[in-house]
Protein backbone atom coordinates (compact mmCIF):
# COMPACT_ATOMS: atom_id res chain seq x y z
CA UNK A 1 0.00 0.00 0.00
CA UNK A 2 2.86 2.35 0.84
CA UNK A 3 4.25 1.89 -2.70
CA UNK A 4 0.93 2.91 -4.26
CA UNK A 5 0.79 6.02 -2.07
CA UNK A 6 4.31 6.96 -3.19
CA UNK A 7 3.34 6.54 -6.85
CA UNK A 8 0.25 8.73 -6.34
CA UNK A 9 2.37 11.34 -4.56
CA UNK A 10 4.83 11.39 -7.45
CA UNK A 11 2.04 11.90 -9.97
CA UNK A 12 3.12 13.17 -13.36
CA UNK A 13 6.72 13.96 -12.49
CA UNK A 14 9.45 11.59 -13.74
CA UNK A 15 10.26 8.55 -11.62
CA UNK A 16 13.46 8.41 -9.61
CA UNK A 17 14.90 5.79 -11.98
CA UNK A 18 14.13 7.98 -15.01
CA UNK A 19 15.72 11.01 -13.34
CA UNK A 20 18.82 8.99 -12.41
CA UNK A 21 19.05 7.84 -16.02
CA UNK A 22 18.91 11.45 -17.25
CA UNK A 23 21.58 12.43 -14.75
CA UNK A 24 23.78 9.49 -15.78
CA UNK A 25 23.54 10.51 -19.43
CA UNK A 26 24.44 14.14 -18.67
CA UNK A 27 27.34 13.11 -16.44
CA UNK A 28 28.66 10.77 -19.12
CA UNK A 29 28.42 13.43 -21.86
CA UNK A 30 29.79 16.39 -19.94
CA UNK A 31 32.52 14.62 -17.99
CA UNK A 32 33.64 12.90 -21.21
CA UNK A 33 33.93 16.31 -22.89
CA UNK A 34 35.93 17.73 -19.98
CA UNK A 35 38.34 14.77 -19.97
CA UNK A 36 38.83 14.87 -23.75
CA UNK A 37 40.43 18.31 -23.26
CA UNK A 38 43.38 16.42 -21.76
CA UNK A 39 43.16 13.44 -24.12
CA UNK A 40 41.56 10.93 -21.76
CA UNK A 41 38.34 9.00 -22.32
CA UNK A 42 35.84 8.42 -19.52
CA UNK A 43 36.56 4.65 -19.40
CA UNK A 44 40.30 5.42 -19.19
CA UNK A 45 39.68 7.86 -16.34
CA UNK A 46 37.52 5.32 -14.52
CA UNK A 47 40.29 2.72 -14.79
CA UNK A 48 42.97 5.21 -13.74
CA UNK A 49 40.85 6.18 -10.71
CA UNK A 50 40.35 2.56 -9.71
CA UNK A 51 44.06 1.84 -10.01
CA UNK A 52 44.89 4.99 -8.05
CA UNK A 53 42.50 4.04 -5.24
CA UNK A 54 43.11 0.29 -5.10
CA UNK A 55 46.60 -0.27 -6.50
CA UNK A 56 47.50 -3.13 -8.82
CA UNK A 57 44.42 -4.99 -10.00
CA UNK A 58 43.68 -7.99 -12.20
CA UNK A 59 42.16 -7.10 -15.58
CA UNK A 60 38.77 -8.77 -14.96
CA UNK A 61 38.35 -7.07 -11.58
CA UNK A 62 39.45 -3.72 -13.03
CA UNK A 63 36.93 -4.08 -15.86
CA UNK A 64 34.12 -4.90 -13.44
CA UNK A 65 34.95 -1.96 -11.17
CA UNK A 66 35.12 0.31 -14.23
CA UNK A 67 31.68 -0.76 -15.54
CA UNK A 68 33.01 -2.26 -18.78
CA UNK A 69 33.41 -5.75 -20.19
CA UNK A 70 36.75 -7.57 -19.85
CA UNK A 71 37.00 -7.59 -23.66
CA UNK A 72 36.60 -3.80 -23.90
CA UNK A 73 39.04 -3.31 -21.04
CA UNK A 74 41.75 -5.19 -22.94
CA UNK A 75 41.80 -2.52 -25.66
CA UNK A 76 41.67 0.33 -23.15
CA UNK A 77 44.53 -1.17 -21.15
CA UNK A 78 46.54 -1.75 -24.34
CA UNK A 79 46.14 1.93 -25.28
CA UNK A 80 47.06 3.10 -21.78
CA UNK A 81 50.08 0.79 -21.77
CA UNK A 82 51.23 2.22 -25.13
CA UNK A 83 50.95 5.72 -23.63
CA UNK A 84 53.00 4.64 -20.63
CA UNK A 85 50.17 5.15 -18.11
CA UNK A 86 49.98 1.55 -16.90
CA UNK A 87 52.22 -1.48 -16.66
CA UNK A 88 51.48 -5.18 -16.46
CA UNK A 89 53.06 -7.60 -14.04
CA UNK A 90 52.51 -11.16 -12.90
CA UNK A 91 50.46 -11.82 -9.81
CA UNK A 92 52.85 -13.43 -7.30
CA UNK A 93 49.98 -15.54 -5.94
CA UNK A 94 48.62 -16.74 -9.28
CA UNK A 95 50.91 -17.25 -12.27
CA UNK A 96 48.21 -16.87 -14.93
CA UNK A 97 46.83 -13.53 -13.69
CA UNK A 98 48.34 -10.26 -14.88
CA UNK A 99 48.12 -7.29 -12.57
CA UNK A 100 47.64 -3.82 -14.03
CA UNK A 101 49.31 -0.95 -12.17
CA UNK A 102 49.75 2.78 -12.60
CA UNK A 103 53.09 4.14 -13.71
CA UNK A 104 54.38 7.53 -12.63
CA UNK A 105 53.08 8.94 -15.93
CA UNK A 106 49.71 7.33 -15.20
CA UNK A 107 49.61 8.96 -11.76
CA UNK A 108 50.31 12.34 -13.38
CA UNK A 109 47.53 11.83 -15.93
CA UNK A 110 45.18 10.75 -13.15
CA UNK A 111 45.94 13.96 -11.21
CA UNK A 112 45.02 16.04 -14.30
CA UNK A 113 41.79 14.03 -14.64
CA UNK A 114 41.04 14.51 -10.96
CA UNK A 115 41.19 18.29 -11.38
CA UNK A 116 38.69 18.09 -14.27
CA UNK A 117 36.45 15.70 -12.32
CA UNK A 118 36.42 17.91 -9.21
CA UNK A 119 35.60 20.95 -11.32
CA UNK A 120 32.77 19.03 -12.98
CA UNK A 121 31.45 17.78 -9.63
CA UNK A 122 31.50 21.32 -8.22
CA UNK A 123 29.47 22.54 -11.23
CA UNK A 124 26.98 19.71 -10.81
CA UNK A 125 26.53 20.36 -7.07
CA UNK A 126 26.43 24.16 -7.38
CA UNK A 127 23.76 25.68 -5.13
CA UNK A 128 23.30 22.50 -3.08
CA UNK A 129 24.22 22.83 0.60
CA UNK A 130 26.99 20.48 1.75
CA UNK A 131 24.67 18.57 4.09
CA UNK A 132 22.23 17.98 1.21
CA UNK A 133 25.06 16.75 -1.03
CA UNK A 134 26.15 14.33 1.71
CA UNK A 135 22.55 13.14 2.12
CA UNK A 136 22.26 12.69 -1.65
CA UNK A 137 25.42 10.57 -1.69
CA UNK A 138 24.15 8.46 1.22
CA UNK A 139 20.78 8.04 -0.49
CA UNK A 140 22.39 6.92 -3.74
CA UNK A 141 24.55 4.42 -1.83
CA UNK A 142 21.38 3.08 -0.16
CA UNK A 143 19.67 2.70 -3.55
CA UNK A 144 22.67 0.75 -4.82
CA UNK A 145 22.67 -1.47 -1.72
CA UNK A 146 18.92 -2.10 -2.10
CA UNK A 147 19.37 -3.27 -5.67
CA UNK A 148 22.42 -5.39 -4.86
CA UNK A 149 20.44 -7.26 -2.19
CA UNK A 150 18.59 -9.03 -5.01
CA UNK A 151 21.82 -10.25 -6.65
Amino acid sequence: MKDLQLNKLIGNIPTVSYSVGQLDKLIHQQLSEALLEIGVSLPQFTMLANLHLRGETANAKLASRSFISPQASNQIIKTMEERGWVSKGEDPNHGRILLIGLTEAGQNVYKQCEIKAFSFENKMLEGIPVENALMLKATIQRLIANLKEDD
